[in-house]
């Protein structure tokens, strides 16, 4: 059994180290989808689920790891990524089209370190101590690397961290399903940044109920607080790509898996 080791003065130091580091020069990073139930690349496979790969930082993070069809494996082959070349691995919420697609990526080198949320299941967070030979528990907002930051929990209906990444344009979010809300996470990215402009949100904005008047509202009040550019995918629904895409643009962006952008 491969058990983590617990960096306790992490949590405890979190905050300040990460306002520290990420005050460093921003650097151009890529994100690239790898799993999600829209097709940006015929090339790719898709799935009821979300990823995103970013790279260009210190660190190689792929943030959620699609679903239980296992995408995320045939996906990073066809972008050419090896495993070997992630040095950690985050989630936004413990919902099975976000976090079971690890099991395909198993054995995880011993060079990668996992993130595992406090909130998560108690039989999840110990497999994945067993799973991997170094695991960082996530209590509130916490530093991946310079220029990378995991908010914490958000409440909601479920509880859900984003992944913020510093970028010469701005803060990028990075949400998983944005259960609690995408206006609330992004609200809690700009506290946590707030001389920085959003310059993208990308990622699934759970709007697939909702009426078209509720998503024009929401879409307002991201306009409202700044956001520069969205790209709503997975579970964000066709009808609020369609109300985004009126509504920001030349800002909005078509997302799905095998998207690459370079930020």
């Amino acid at each position: 059994m491969r058990r983590a080791f617990a960096l306790a003065f992490l949590l405890v130091l979190a905050p300040a180290v990460s306002w520290f580091c990420l005050a460093q020069d921003a650097q151009s990073v890529s994100l690239t989808i790898l799993s999600d139930n829209y097709v940006h690349n015929a090339g790719f496979r898709a799935e009821w689920g979300f990823s995103c790969l970013v790279t260009g930082l210190e660190k190689t993070v792929l943030f959620d790891v699609g679903g239980p069809q296992y995408s995320i494996r045939a996906n990073l082959r066809t972008a050419e990524v090896s495993l070997s070349s992630i040095d950690v691995i985050a989630f936004s919420h413990a919902h099975g089209d976000h976090v079971d697609g690890l099991q395909s990526l198993l054995p995880l080198p011993p060079t990668i370190s996992v993130y595992v949320p406090a909130w998560f299941p108690s039989a999840w967070k110990r497999a994945a101590e067993d799973q991997a030979a170094f695991t960082i528990p996530v209590t509130g907002p916490i530093e991946i690397c310079a220029n990378a930051l995991l908010t914490g929990p958000i409440f909601g209906s479920v509880t859900e961290e984003a992944l913020c990444v510093r970028t010469p344009s701005g803060i990028v979010a990075i949400t998983g399903c944005a259960h609690p809300g995408v206006v609330k996470m992004v609200e809690t990215a700009k506290s946590l940044f707030p001389s920085e402009t959003i310059a993208l949100v990308i990622g699934g904005f759970h709007l697939v109920e909702e009426s078209e008047a509720t998503i024009r509202s929401i879409a307002q009040r991201l306009l409202d607080l700044g956001v520069v550019k969205v790209a709503p995918t997975h579970c964000s629904g066709d009808l609020a790509r369609s109300v985004f895409r009126e509504v920001f643009g030349a800002n909005y962006i078509e997302a799905g898996v095998g998207l690459v952008l370079e930020l």
